[in-house]
């Protein structure tokens, strides 16, 4: 597995993590000092070829007129096209897939977690992707980070075996000076080697889910010990403040970042501790119930700039923000919005007892079919299960790979297994309990995560 791994990440950084992508970068950083007109420019010029190539590529917008100039684009996406919703993807792959959905040898493609329903196929193209990584080296610039220097991941990479019971926990990529941990492996018997791994290693920045670096920090503080590490950059799940506050006291300085599969937004903090939407990224709206602008809370609406195969336009996701006023003190024009608040969950621990992060349980959905829509239940120590609604062309086999991908993805040793329902209920307050907890400790309570109570 280990030659496999290497080659696999070698593959990855001549594709991805290249010359290409840093040239990109050095260009995002010139955005930086750019003014708002400069931006507006761009955001014109980027949204008049995102809906260009859309009438090109999409049966849905075919009947669309185009922009006939930059300076339309904005008002013909607002006036000419409809919000979609993850909903409209699967209901109508004819309409928003090139080729109908039709898959190519080469195409490449990217899933969304499934945690809401069955996981959504994206087309990408290799520009996209190199993008992609260009965005995420340009937040890490803002914290000084540089091309060669040494940096950490602990996110959903299966670097090891799950069943792995002695180390290494890790992995070395040596052509990008990056050192994989195993988040598979945050538990008591293992964490002691992962700190070790890392020490020796001594990253300039580690890049995490919250979930993931805060049961670190919490290990460190049970030890009464902490990392040097100048910073962290947390992503892809809800960062609290107390898993904020844990981590900067063990580990280092938090940057966080917003973004998704779908990479219709991008948001990224700077050294102020603001949240800036990237308007370079993608154009992105906040919208109320009713589709509507709103300056108060409303849901995430994005349009593509750089996947030109297969572009969204003004796609709704389930995600909640606000724009915040004013002038961020960093000097960069890209507006602020508020934390992003998303799906509700609990914490559920695995067969050792440990924590589980979420978004390490939402790896056993990718590849998984025929599901409408799912939550992920402990009912008991060490015992798990998964609420399926299912659609139409569901079958025993589907329910078995998600047990499967439990088992090898996330946790060997856990006791899961699926139960069929006509529906998930949403709370009082109307979100959805992806991960919940519902296992009663000893003196009769439930399990209760800080945090996990929010309204």
């Amino acid at each position: 597995m280990a030659i496999l791994k290497h080659l696999t990440l070698s593959l990855r950084y001549a594709l991805r993590d290249n010359v290409w992508a840093r040239r990109r970068t050095q260009t995002l950083l010139e955005h930086d000092r750019w003014t708002e007109n400069q931006l507006r420019e761009l955001r014109d010029a980027f949204l008049y070829r995102t809906l260009r190539a859309a009438r090109r590529a999409l049966k849905g917008y075919t009947q669309l007129a185009p922009p006939a100039s930059p300076a339309e684009a904005l008002s013909s996406l607002r006036r000419d096209y409809p919000i979609v919703s993850k909903n409209d993807l699967i209901k109508y792959p004819k309409l928003y897939y090139p080729r109908g959905g039709l898959s190519l040898p080469w195409s490449i493609k990217g899933k969304t977690s499934g945690t809401t329903g069955s996981p959504l196929e994206m087309f990408r193209s290799m520009d996209s992707v190199r993008w992609e990584t260009a965005f995420k080296r340009r937040h890490w610039a803002w914290a000084g980070f540089k091309a060669g220097m040494r940096r950490a991941s602990l996110r959903g990479d299966v670097v090891v075996p799950v069943a792995r019971s002695k180390p290494p926990f890790w992995l070395l990529n040596r052509l990008n000076n990056q050192l994989f941990l195993s988040s598979r492996h945050l538990r008591t018997p293992h964490m002691g080697s992962i700190v070790q791994a890392i020490v020796e290693f001594k990253p300039y920045l580690l890049e995490a889910y919250p979930s993931t670096a805060f049961a670190l920090a919490t290990y460190l503080h049970r030890e009464n010990a902490s990392l040097k590490i100048p910073f962290v950059f947390t992503g892809s799940e809800i960062l609290y403040d107390y898993q904020r506050e844990l981590i900067e006291e063990r580990l280092g300085r938090v940057m966080d970042f917003y973004g998704m599969a779908e990479r219709i937004a991008f948001a990224s903090e700077c050294e102020a501790g603001n949240l800036h939407m990237n308007t370079d990224y993608s154009f992105v709206e906040i919208v109320d119930e009713h589709g509507q602008d709103t300056s108060g809370q409303g849901y995430v609406v994005g349009t593509t700039y750089h996947n030109l195969v297969m572009p969204l336009i003004r796609y709704r996701t389930s995600d909640r923000t606000a724009w915040k006023l004013g002038q961020c003190s960093c000097g960069r024009a890209y507006p602020m919005v508020e934390p992003i608040a998303g799906k509700f969950e609990d914490v559920i621990y695995g067969s050792e007892g440990e924590p589980i992060s979420p978004s390490l349980v939402t790896f056993a959905f990718k590849g998984v079919n025929n599901i409408e829509r799912s939550q992920v239940a402990q009912v008991g120590a060490g015992i798990w299960e998964v609420r399926i609604v299912p659609l139409p062309n569901y079958s025993d086999a589907d329910g078995q790979h998600v047990i499967e991908n439990i088992r090898s993805m996330v946790d060997a040793k856990i006791q899961v297994r699926t139960k069929i329902m006509p529906d998930i209920p949403r709370t009082a307050a109307g979100k959805y309990r992806w991960v919940v907890n519902e296992s009663i400790t000893r003196d009769g309570g439930a399990h209760d995560a800080p945090g996990s109570g929010r309204q």
